[in-house]
């Protein structure tokens, strides 16, 4: 009888000790592939450490708040607020959890064995070779130079038309490289082999571009948008070509006003971009947002209210007046934030952190940016797209601004549509939130590639270039 005693008291601490040693996960997340090495030891305390394989330097990182039972384990990095919790599985020695880092969360699988890093699919992207021409080319806008890609079609009947891309907010190469996908090359590359040739560039410090981006204005972008019109419109190769801009987001903004100043822009096409104002498109996102990452509404709320304040104070004030009564809305509007937030965010990185991102120049710009303004001005065809499920430039309101603000002159050739199921990337979304663009296959709806070449060709044919019909026949 004393064995079996025996036995049964030292089955706990023979599972317990099972769960130590080396675990390795790979697994992706954002669009980013990762690999993660795990150490758990169980003396002379349990304690955990945290390894990226992939780094120049591999150094294990002590976790806290670590606590491991004979069938699970848990603990966090406060420095950047990761934080692990998972069940370990005795038959088919995983150990597997939810890994969440401020508002994210994604579930890790780690194994004993080591693991390749996880690959990302994305079937869209273009394969060599290519059926069209590809130039590396420079455009200067004063002091800017900027690096671009120009692909045209093969075989290609004048005038052929030409769009320029105008990527959103943030940063962006000329792919619109977001979470693994390349937008901009994928629609390079549609257009190319559908008889469309298209202009797509670095934006300013980023690739082969010049400039600081973070010093660039709303107006400073439209310009290059401009600069790289102006590049097709002196080229002779392309005399009595159609140019046009396709601006997606923010870079809907800078197409508009790179057409309203420059004559050579003959049609413009809007991509999930703001057809009500700046103001109205930051405030709406800063609610749809954080419901859409599982916040409850009074989150929501409080959200969409902070950035609703601070507009009002920089629409109203200049810049230097208005710093003083941001920080002070700012204090107020802190100590009515969720706890989770505030558990998460001390006050002076909050009223920092916004008051840098909206109080400038280009801030100022944005939330005084008002499309009716452009539209009514613009005697050229449009075409706006949005998806029904963006929550970053809600559909239905900004659709209807487009549509009620065309150009009198321009209302037959000009159309606005929303596509049934599509978030604010184009693609087709489930969840729809901001961290599934990573997680989808898909980076561009083929449906709205196919819209904008019929649109492109129908506006050619009718409007830009009528005779031009005959040579394409």
């Amino acid at each position: 009888m004393s064995k079996f005693i025996f036995l049964f008291s030292f089955l706990p601490f023979f599972l317990f000790g099972q769960i130590s040693g080396d675990w390795h996960a790979s697994f992706t997340i954002a669009g980013k592939s990762n690999r993660m090495d795990l150490q758990i030891s169980l003396t002379p305390e349990p304690s955990v450490t945290l390894t990226n394989p992939d780094a120049k330097k591999p150094e294990p990182i002590p976790m806290t708040n670590v606590v491991v039972t004979d069938s699970s384990v848990s603990f966090s990095y406060q420095k950047i607020g990761l934080s692990f919790n998972g069940k370990y599985d005795h038959d088919g020695g995983t150990l597997m959890g939810v890994m969440s880092q401020s508002d994210v969360r994604w579930t890790v699988v780690f194994r004993r064995e080591l693991l390749e890093i996880a690959k990302i699919n994305r079937p869209q992207e273009p394969v060599a070779p290519f059926d069209y021409s590809i130039e590396e080319v420079l455009i200067k806008n004063g002091d800017i130079v900027l690096g671009a890609t120009l692909t045209l079609p093969k075989d290609q009947i004048h005038p052929f038309p030409i769009v320029v891309l105008a990527s959103g907010s943030g940063a962006q190469d000329r792919n619109c490289e977001i979470m693994g996908h390349k937008s901009f090359w994928v629609i390079a590359d549609f257009l190319a082999q559908n008889g469309i040739g298209c202009l797509r560039f670095d934006d300013r410090g980023v690739g082969k571009s010049t400039g600081v981006f973070a010093k660039a204005s709303l107006l400073d972008f439209g310009s290059d948008v401009s600069a790289c019109v102006n590049f097709l419109a002196q080229d002779e190769r392309f005399y009595d070509c159609p140019i046009g801009i396709a601006g997606h987001s923010e870079g809907g903004m800078h197409a508009l006003i790179a057409a309203k100043k420059n004559k050579s822009v003959e049609f413009v096409i809007e991509l999930a971009s703001v057809g009500t104002s700046g103001k109205n498109v930051l405030i709406e996102q800063q609610y749809l947002i954080p419901l859409a990452a599982g916040k409850d509404t009074a989150y929501a709320t409080w959200n969409r209210d902070v950035y609703a304040g601070l507009s009002e104070i920089i629409a109203r004030y200049p810049q230097k007046k208005a710093s003083d009564r941001i920080a002070t809305f700012l204090d107020t509007m802190y100590h009515r934030a969720p706890a989770d937030y505030q558990a998460m965010t001390n006050m002076f990185n909050f009223k920092v952190g916004l008051n840098v991102f909206l109080n400038n120049e280009w801030g100022r710009q944005f939330i005084t940016f008002d499309t009716e303004k452009y539209l009514k001005k613009l005697k050229i065809p449009i075409l706006a797209i949005n998806g029904s499920r963006d929550i970053q430039v809600p559909p239905y309101p900004n659709k209807q601004g487009f549509s009620t603000h065309f150009a009198k002159q321009t209302q037959s050739i000009s159309e606005a549509v929303i596509i049934e199921g599509l978030n604010h990337l184009f693609q087709r979304c489930e969840r729809c939130d901001i961290m599934e663009y990573g997680d989808l296959e898909e980076t561009f709806s083929p449906e709205v590639l196919q819209k904008i070449r019929e649109w492109i060709f129908r506006t050619l044919f009718s409007v830009l270039r009528p005779t031009s019909l005959l040579r394409y026949l």
